[in-house]
């Protein structure tokens, strides 16, 4: 991993001489008394790396990636086969829920050396289990259901707005060109020499038609993770069933992106199937079809005790209230997404090949404007949904069983760490 920092510290650099078209002034770190870290910068150039690097990687994505993926490498040091570490928390709410869990892939870590440092990009997805007592269809007299809900805020990111739709334009969250619905008199001025970064590396890379960003749609990954967990047969619709043809319990997990820096399709998913791991149906009492959710079971337990004592007969012909214990879900295999962004690759334009990341961050999404190409395996080895978006790129027939066998190797990888089994 120090090669990898050590690789990308250089490339960076280069990056930044290339840009600016003079050496960068070289930097001193010092902590605070906080505990931050602070820069200082030495020579005549006003402006530092970092600061150059930030702006060319927001302006011309894709420029800045390319200069990664000639050299084999991705911008926060990993392989193009590497997906980032996850993190599975599960019983994060402990009030109003009946099931929960958080989800992260990646780190908020810093891995640095004497000079400098590369950060890792951090998603986090986490989720909340509620219960409902419904009825059941009549075709379906013993089943109920799961409604999933997932929702995002500005909090998300920079180009989410107050409806959790993301915005497609890449600088709007960066330099303050966001939708706060005013209009502008005149065209915003970027800070420092950005214009001349814009210059030197916009006009060769405009040409292309299918380098549009394509923005997360919310609503698409929320039907998504519906049809997957119907199709898996992850959750058993037969074991929500409290009384056949009157009740039958409704779980809905409530999802929320707290971070968006890429692959929010895979972390949701993930995210929901921790939580619906987590849940335990509470103990009911059904009455006459009515069914109450019993929480202090210590009352349970006497109630019990003067069911044993012989009943008095007072004429009437009362039916006695039924218990249920409460339980956990008995879950079927744990469906494992695996999405992969496709960048076409210049060099090799002609053969037709690509660049296949696994486990996008954000930047690399924006790059790949919208093809990718998601496998859901299980640990069983089957393939439960498989789906290609975008039109700019194609996969050859060993592309696709190539993500097939890394799809199966990552469902077997994080069955035990979602599952526990």
């Amino acid at each position: 991993l120090l090669s990898f920092v050590s690789f990308t510290n250089t490339t960076i650099t280069t990056m930044a001489t290339k840009i600016s078209g003079k050496p960068i002034a070289a930097t001193t770190e010092r902590k605070t008394k906080d505990n931050q870290r602070e820069y200082s910068i030495h020579g005549d150039e006003s402006s530092g790396q970092e600061w150059i690097l930030d702006a060319y990687s927001a302006l011309e994505p894709r420029s800045y990636l390319e200069e990664f993926t000639s050299q084999n490498v991705r911008p926060d040091g990993r392989p193009f086969s590497a997906s980032r570490p996850v993190t599975v928390l599960p019983s994060i709410f402990t009030r109003n829920s009946y099931g929960s869990a958080m989800v992260t892939l990646g780190g908020g870590g810093v891995v640095s050396d004497n000079n400098s440092s590369t950060r890792s990009c951090c998603t986090r997805v986490i989720a909340a289990c509620t219960l409902l007592v419904g009825h059941p269809s009549p075709s379906t007299p013993n089943e109920g259901d799961v409604d999933v809900t997932l929702t995002a805020s500005p909090l998300t990111g920079p180009r989410f707005d107050t409806m959790g739709r993301e915005s497609g334009n890449i600088t709007s969250g960066n330099y303050g060109m966001g939708n706060n619905g005013a209009q502008q008199q005149q065209p915003q001025q970027l800070p420092g020499n950005l214009s001349n970064i814009i210059s030197r590396t916009h006009n060769n890379n405009s040409t292309n038609d299918n380098t549009t960003p394509s923005p997360t749609d919310i609503k698409e990954i929320e039907s998504w993770i519906r049809r997957t967990l119907r199709s898996s047969r992850f959750v058993n619709p037969n074991e929500l069933g409290i009384e056949t043809g009157v009740s039958a319990w409704r779980i809905r997990v409530s999802v929320h992106v707290l971070n968006h820096e890429g692959n929010v399709w895979d972390a949701a998913l993930l995210c929901v199937c921790a939580a619906l791991s987590d849940l335990r149906l509470p103990m009911v009492e059904i009455d006459r079809g009515v069914v109450r959710i019993v929480k202090n079971e210590s009352s349970v337990d006497g109630a019990q005790q003067q069911q044993q004592q012989p009943p008095q007969n007072n004429g009437g012909n009362k039916k006695k209230a039924q218990r249920r214990k409460g339980r956990s879900l008995t879950l079927g295999p744990l469906p494992v997404p695996l999405t992969i962004a496709i960048l076409p690759d210049d060099e090799n334009l002609a053969k037709k090949k690509n660049i296949l990341l696994v486990d996008p961050t954000h930047l690399e999404e924006d790059v790949a404007a919208g093809n990718t190409v998601t496998a859901v395996c299980n640990s069983n080895e089957e393939i439960v949904e498989f789906q290609k978006k975008g039109c700019g790129s194609r996969l050859s027939v060993e592309q696709v069983a190539a993500v097939a066998c890394m799809g199966f190797g990552r469902a077997k990888e994080l069955e035990m760490l979602v599952l526990g089994r």
